[in-house]
């Protein structure tokens, strides 16, 4: 059973998701420090039971994949639909 405080925080941590702020300008708006509103928002994840986990992915259609003859990476003739890329250059292509 929530607390009449856990109750009204959670309400914050959903109002902060539509938000589109930041944590940080969030909880500062609310006089709360990041530390303390992230622990709200942890208690919500926890309470919800939506923990963080890795999902899956898997492709629909398998894309045509050739290898060049100059490497050994395969080359995919089509755009790939997902690109991450990571600070120090790393990239992650997701080709659907």
């Amino acid at each position: 059973m929530k607390t009449p405080k856990a109750a009204a925080m959670f309400v914050k941590v959903d109002e902060w998701k539509k938000s589109g702020q930041s944590l940080r300008e969030f909880a500062s708006t609310m006089g709360l420090s990041k530390s303390a509103f992230e622990y709200w928002v942890r208690k919500k994840r926890q309470s919800s039971g939506n923990s963080p986990s890795f999902v899956e992915l898997s492709p629909l259609v398998k894309p045509k994949v050739s290898i060049e003859a100059s490497t050994k990476h395969p080359v995919v003739d089509a755009p790939a639909q997902l690109v991450f890329t990571f600070p120090g250059g790393m990239c992650i292509k997701v080709y659907v």
